[in-house]
């Protein structure tokens, strides 16, 4: 029976909203690692001097200090399993993750309620322009079917009860070393090529060394304890649970910690389950196993730790699995499955460098900063805080950006904050946030030529169809799919606020179809993209069917521009960004009949269907308005930019659309003189990728400016929501790197723009290569030198094509046997599967 005085789905808006402002309310912020300091290191010993370093390898991160918050703790992971190393010489605390450990938050499996009658009655008022009345019957009803789904306890309850998990850590992997001396020479290095992460330091015993990577092959923790140069090593190692559990969610973890089978060996166990079944037979849990091998010495078991004693290495390997059934843990299967890997951390390390490597290094990014020539992440960062973005910050923002990706991609993609976090409390639940949040995280996939972290979208989003067929049947009595804003990974449900929002499918099928264009991949466009096309195109056609006006335009309600709202019309019809999103599905999917050469009778009647829905409206303000209805006012003031979707992730506005292309400038204008709402990390991404697609290096580089100056990056260059490391998130720092890549070339099938967002000021010289473009080719390398008016391109396609060459930088003229100019434009012609050279001079400037 539902509580009589709850309102469900308002309950949800409510807390979405609250939420999407920024507060920080229920969920922890990274906070402090009980009872450690920075004490432990000499503050004139924290970091080495400029003179003092050894020249640094490219891609190693360093810190001079240990981490004190989980925000500056360095990350690795293998996509399944995460590890955040906070680099504490003498009592480390480790953070172990996994991407499918996410407390199930109610008895039952959501539902979508069934609102085709009280939707049905709302869009008559709608046809009528009772607006508010119409937003009344669909909120209420809501409301009242979602109560109906849980029992009256979940929904009194405090707590994230709205049918949604939530993402925690799997526990602490604790290392405690006894102090002799003073803590000198510390530092903390991140491999970003390798995901290796070492903590070095001094003290009277000697140099020490504590390293620790996730391999992607082998998918275990890999953590080398090291005797100091001048003793022998002796320690404690325990598994602790992470404080804060509560227990109605998840029981009591067992921890147990004995003697291994070998003379000298441990194993640290962990093993738990979930409270609430999810609307399964049996509770879900996980496992967690170290084995911990020694050389040279002994190890001894206590109840609550593992004693090494007199040792010259310890190697634990350590795995952490999500189980289906938690009352089946397999833990013997567990220990074998250890006992098999190698005992050898450099063969371990090898194996996974090999993989991990491979993909890191198809790409590299270079703007002459040297990635800062050894300084540390503290000096880097705070010189961009101080001063603005510098070569050196940018080109680790991207190298980051791109390992991050890479370690958070397994069998899902990232979450909010990837694989990683240290609370019980995520803000936003650490879910997938569809209406902005993981379409930044994957943004990168497909241009930074990472076909392996697309594939964990791809395949991830391929399971939810079942439920994206169940909201359109529920909600609006229509075939095809029709994607929810927000969820976890266990279902694809619209449940809560903003639930017949109808712009996820869209929106996240997008992505199918530019990794197509990218690639090239016909069979995957075949088998992946035109079923997903078909589908996302049969539910709009079936939505808007039966709202066709007497001006035989289609009325587009219910509408939502995400998370926003109009000051006059709330529930005004023709949200722009829906607008955009139901064209560029239609528009990709007659395309991809072209490209196929299929279903060419279906043409005429999508192309029919496309004149019927709503133009983009221009407002007295000169901008694209974000509701296409006369008289519905713009909420300037916000942190979302969904009603600029046609210019990105879209491509409908651009050079060839004068008009809108002015406009959709006008709109950045007017959202930046009001303030971009809470100035939230996502909006300033949008912001990127809209100045490079509208050629206006100084909207991107201001933004970067602004971002910098904004404390948006722990000492990690991991990224947070808000401003001034406000809520762990990494949506912007997985996004930034094909925001970086498209300041230096941006394509669409046949052509290719080269240096739209670039300020010759700030990045005057810079390389990139190895990047994707659309229609199948690869930029093998690009780099200019705006001082000499050149630019140097080479690229290949996977087919024979031309191809043609423009800039916003005038172009003199353009040396290449290949190169041809037609009058109007430069064009190279491209063979497949061979790379063409071009130098291309740049008119000099008055």
């Amino acid at each position: 029976m539902a509580h009589p005085r709850i309102n469900f789905f308002v309950i949800g808006f409510l807390v979405l909203f609250w939420a999407g402002n920024g507060s920080s309310g229920w969920a922890d912020q990274p906070t402090p690692l009980d009872g450690v300091t920075t004490a432990e290191v000499a503050p004139e010993q924290a970091s080495q001097t400029k003179g003092d370093r050894a020249a640094t390898r490219d891609y190693v991160l360093t810190s001079g200090q240990p981490s004190t918050n989980w925000g500056d703790a360095l990350i690795s992971g293998n996509g399944r399993q995460g590890v955040m190393v906070h680099g504490q010489p003498l009592e480390e605390t480790i953070v172990l993750n996994h991407e499918k450990l996410w407390v199930p938050a109610q008895p039952v499996k959501p539902d979508v309620p069934n609102m085709v009658s009280a939707i049905k009655q709302a869009r008559e008022l709608a046809k009528q322009e009772k607006w508010g009345p119409a937003a009344s019957i669909v909120f209420n009803e809501f409301g009242k079917r979602n109560a109906e789904m849980f029992p009256e306890e979940a929904l009194i309850r405090p707590g994230p009860r709205f049918g949604l998990n939530y993402v925690h850590p799997a526990l602490y992997f604790k290392i405690s070393v006894p102090k002799k001396g003073e803590v000198k020479n510390y530092s903390r290095t991140l491999q970003l090529d390798s995901g290796e992460v070492s903590v070095r330091w001094t003290d009277d015993r000697g140099d020490w060394q504590r390293d620790i990577f996730v391999s992607r092959p082998d998918n275990v923790v890999v953590t080398r304890l090291r005797r100091p140069s001048n003793a022998s090593l002796t320690a404690e190692l325990r598994f602790a649970a992470r404080p804060g559990w509560n227990e109605e969610d998840i029981a009591a973890p067992v921890v147990e910690h004995i003697e291994g089978a070998e003379d000298g060996d441990g194993e640290m166990y962990l093993h738990t389950s979930y409270r609430h079944l999810h609307g399964l037979p049996q509770a879900e849990g996980y496992q967690v196993m170290s084995r911990v091998i020694v050389k040279g010495g002994a190890s001894h078991a206590k109840s609550d730790r593992i004693l090494i004693q007199d040792v010259d290495e310890v190697l634990v390997l350590t795995r952490t699995e999500f189980l289906p059934i938690a009352s089946q843990p397999s833990r013997d299967r567990l220990r074998a499955d250890l006992d098999e890997l190698s005992e050898s951390y450099v063969e371990l390390l090898a194996a996974h460098a090999k993989v991990h490597g491979e993909m890191f290094h198809r790409v590299h990014y270079r703007l002459g900063g040297e990635f800062g020539n050894g300084r540390t992440t503290e000096e880097i960062i705070a010189e961009a805080e101080a001063n603005g973005p510098t070569p050196a910050y940018l080109e680790w923002i991207f190298a980051v950006g791109r390992y991050s990706l890479i370690s958070s991609s397994g069998e899902l993609p990232p979450t909010l904050m990837g694989i990683w976090g240290d609370t019980w409390k995520p803000m936003w639940w650490g879910h997938y946030t569809n209406d902005s949040n993981l379409n930044l995280a994957i943004s990168n996939g497909s241009v930074g030529n990472l076909p392996e972290a697309m594939e964990s979208y791809f395949s991830w989003i391929e399971t939810l169809y079942p439920d994206w067929e169940r909201n359109a049947q529920q909600l609006y009595g229509a075939r095809g799919y029709m994607g929810a804003i927000a969820h976890g990974w266990r279902h694809g449900v619209a449940i809560a606020g903003w639930q017949g929002w109808t712009g996820a499918t869209g929106w996240l099928g997008a992505y199918f179809w530019q990794h197509y264009l990218f690639t090239g991949d016909r069979e995957f466009l075949a088998e992946r993209v035109v079923p997903l096309l078909e589908n996302t195109v049969l539910f709009y056609q079936d939505f808007l069917g039966p709202m066709e006006g007497r001006d035989g335009k289609f009325l587009i309600y219910p509408s939502i521009s995400p998370e926003n709202q109009s000051p006059n019309t709330p529930g005004a019809p023709n949200a722009t960004s829906e607008i955009a999103i139901i064209r560029g599905s239609v528009n990709a999917l007659i395309d991809a009949y072209r490209e196929l050469e299929i279903n060419q009778d279906r043409i005429p009647e999508l192309q029919a269907f496309l004149k019927k829905v709503p133009e983009y409206r221009i407002n007295e303000d000169g901008a694209i308005a974000e509701w296409s209805c006369p008289g519905v006012e713009d909420n300037y003031n916000h942190r979302h930019n969904s009603h600029l979707h046609a210019v990105y992730p879209g491509v409908e506005i651009n050079p060839s659309t004068p008009e809108l292309y002015q406009a959709a400038r006008r709109a950045i204008e007017k959202r930046l003189e009001s303030g971009q709402g809470n100035k939230s990390a996502h909006g300033f991404m949008e912001l990127g990728f809209y100045g490079s697609r509208l050629q206006d290096p100084e909207i991107v580089w201001n933004m970067l400016e602004d971002y910098a100056r904004s404390k948006f990056i722990y000492r990690s260059f991991i990224s947070s929501h808000n401003p001034d490391h406000r809520i762990y998130n990494l949506d912007s720092i997985l996004a930034l790197p094909a925001i970086l890549t498209e300041m230096c070339v941006y394509s669409r099938p046949g052509e290719i723009n080269l240096l739209p967002g670039i300020p010759a000021t700030q990045l005057p010289r810079g390389e990139i290569s190895g990047v994707l473009a659309r229609k199948a080719m690869v930029i093998d390398r690009l780099a200019w030198d705006l001082p000499e008016n050149t630019i140097r391109l080479e690229l290949s396609s996977k087919v024979d094509q031309s191809v043609a060459i423009s800039s916003r930088l005038p172009i003199e003229s353009v040396h290449s046997s290949a190169a041809t100019f037609d009058g109007a434009q430069w064009r190279l012609a491209l063979p497949a599967n061979q790379s063409v050279s071009a130098l291309i001079m740049l008119e000099k400037p008055n």
